[in-house]
């Protein structure tokens, strides 16, 4: 995305975003290697390795020093990143209207296994089993794109139970394993704290165990639109008036059985891109008078694939607004093919837990500034072309 090196222009703008975001760094050579760093991954061409970032920086002799500090700042440094997630947060709900939090699974494939929290995972998108890190990770969603304000690393028995390898990664004491249900939760609670709650939408990805999220966001009052599996047991409300339950159809069923195919009225017509159906919302039996959810397919299902998704809401939002909401998920899953691609997102080395936190802070301030860099860059050459014209 980004000639090598920066313009001048967007060299005083990494200074200014640098100072912004890591302004509770202490210390002024945290501070300088901060805007270092967010330089190296916004201007090094290929891979974001410290020696790639490092020679974006000083050219010559001096890159092997530039990045032995790199590396101290990133992985030796005991600075804490929460701050400044809560700073790019602050940015990305006060940018433009905020259509919705939304979670997704990035996957970054290893081959070793000294990298905090790597271990052997299926991965649908890949077709196998991989070896890889899994960082469920919350996004704020607008119009126009959707920016990283928080991540979580997905760490089972074998990292936390071992003391030798818990203490060579760094892992803090009260650093537990747990689903990512309860880890995307934690970091709802960090949003919620600061900002006011929008809609989460969460893919199938992230939700391993989507009745019991479904149940700790309804618990928050936090509005959801989470994709469930076919298979998932629903129960389903056969009628409804005015919003509340009428007849309740005894024992539950399998979510895609709520939606069978049909055949067009009119042949070779495509099916709605949407359909939806009432259910009772998860947990224990609702009680009479509560608010009916909503199951909705998404796609008609008869693709090469086969493709139709399933989504359980406790959301009022009519096909279109679900609609719109959906294409929040999606826009989310481009942000991380693009933090893959373009910012360093696949390329930590460490192998520290705080170094892969601080990593991932790192990643996302250099997304968010990349993004307005480019939305600038585009405005600018508009205004060009109409001067020219």
């Amino acid at each position: 995305m980004y000639a090598q090196p920066l313009s001048p222009v967007g060299e005083a703008a990494v200074s200014r975003f640098a100072e912004q975001v890591f302004a509770h760094l202490n210390r002024t050579d945290q501070r300088r290697w901060a805007r270092a760093y967010l330089h190296g991954l916004l201007a090094a061409p290929g891979r974001k390795s410290l020696a790639n970032m490092a020679a974006s920086l000083a050219p010559g002799p001096t890159a092997a020093t530039a990045s032995l500090s790199l590396q101290q700042f990133v992985n030796g440094s005991p600075w804490d990143w929460r701050p400044a997630r809560r700073v790019l947060a602050d940015l990305a709900v006060g940018r433009r209207p905020v259509r919705a939090w939304t979670a997704t699974l990035a996957v970054i494939p290893k081959r070793g296994d000294q990298a905090v929290g790597v271990h052997r995972r299926f991965v649908p998108e890949a077709g196998r089993t991989i070896k890889c890190q899994a960082a469920p990770g919350l996004f704020v969603a607008t119009d126009r794109d959707a920016l990283p304000v928080d991540w979580s690393l997905l760490l089972d028995p074998s990292w936390t139970a071992d003391p030798q390898r818990r203490t060579r990664a760094r892992i803090p004491e009260d650093v537990a394993p747990s689903p990512v249900a309860e880890l995307l939760i934690g970091m709802v609670d960090r949003l919620a704290a600061h900002h006011p709650v929008a809609p989460l939408v969460a893919d199938l990805t992230v939700v391993d165990e989507p009745l019991r999220l479904a149940g700790a966001l309804a618990r928050r009052s936090v509005p959801y639109l989470l994709e469930v599996r076919g298979g998932q047991a629903v129960q389903p409300v056969l009628q409804a008036t005015t919003g509340r339950y009428g007849r309740v159809h005894r024992g539950t069923v399998p979510a895609e059985s709520l939606f069978p195919r049909r055949r067009p009225r009119t042949p070779g017509a495509p099916q709605p891109a949407l359909r939806g159906a009432p259910v009772l919302p998860p947990g224990p039996a609702a009680v009479p008078g509560a608010p009916v959810h909503r199951l909705w397919a998404h796609g008609d299902g008869d693709g090469a694939d086969g493709s139709r998704r399933y989504w359980l809401t406790n959301l009022v939002e009519d096909a279109p607004g679900v609609l719109a909401l959906l294409d929040t998920a999606a826009t989310t899953r481009t942000a991380v093919d693009r933090l893959g691609a373009d910012f360093g997102l696949l390329d930590f080395s460490g192998r520290s837990f705080t170094g892969w936190h601080h990593h991932m802070t790192l990643v996302s301030a250099a997304y968010a500034l990349g993004r307005d860099l480019a939305v600038r860059a585009r405005a600018n050459a508009g205004v060009a072309l109409r001067h020219s014209a």
